[in-house]
C-alpha cells in the first residue's frame, strides 16, 4: 500500500474551507492533475454521491469514479475509488488552527506496478508533490 500524507494551514474558517474542498465543482480549480471531474449522482456533500474523473499522473490519463463514503460537515470527508486505474482511499480532515484551518490529506493506494514503467517511489514522490501543489493552490484561491 502506498501512502501520501500532506497538511496545510489555510487562513479561512473551517466550514468555508471544507465546503470549498469537498465541492466537486471546485476540484478542477485547485487540482492540476485533474483533467475532468463531474458529479454523477447524489448531492455534492451527501454520503453516497458519485463523481467521475480523469487525472493525469506521470503523463498518463487515468479514469476514476469515486464515492463519498463518510462525511462530517466541516470536519471530515472520505472518498473511495475502487474502479480507478489505481484504486485509492482519500481522507480529508479539517481542524481549527487559530483563525484558520488545517487540512490533513491522507491517501492510500495500491502499488503502481504494472501501470507505470517507473518504480513506485518515483511516481509516489511526483504525486505527493502534486498533492502539495494542489493544497497550496487551494490556499491561494481561498485566501484571495
Amino acid at each position: 500500500m502506498l501512502t501520501v500524507d500532506e497538511s496545510i494551514v489555510i487562513n479561512k474558517p473551517r466550514t468555508e474551507v471544507w465546503e470549498f474542498m469537498t465541492d466537486p465543482d471546485n476540484v478542477p480549480l485547485y487540482s492540476s492533475n485533474i483533467v475532468e471531474y463531474e458529479l454523477l449522482s447524489g448531492g455534492k456533500h451527501e454520503v453516497g454521491r458519485k463523481c467521475h474523473g480523469v487525472v493525469k499522473v506521470a503523463g498518463r490519463r487515468l479514469e476514476l469514479t469515486d464515492d463519498l463514503v463518510e462525511q462530517e460537515t466541516g470536519r471530515h470527508a472520505k472518498l473511495v475509488s475502487e474502479d480507478a486505474t489505481i484504486p485509492y482511499t482519500l481522507t480529508l480532515d479539517y481542524e481549527d488552527a487559530g483563525d484558520g484551518t488545517t487540512i490533513h490529506w491522507h491517501q492510500e493506494m495500491e502499488s503502481l506496478k504494472g501501470v507505470f514503467k517507473f518504480a513506485d517511489p518515483i511516481v509516489l514522490k511526483l504525486y505527493a508533490r502534486d498533492v502539495r501543489s494542489n493544497l497550496e493552490k487551494a490556499k491561494t484561491i481561498l485566501e484571495a
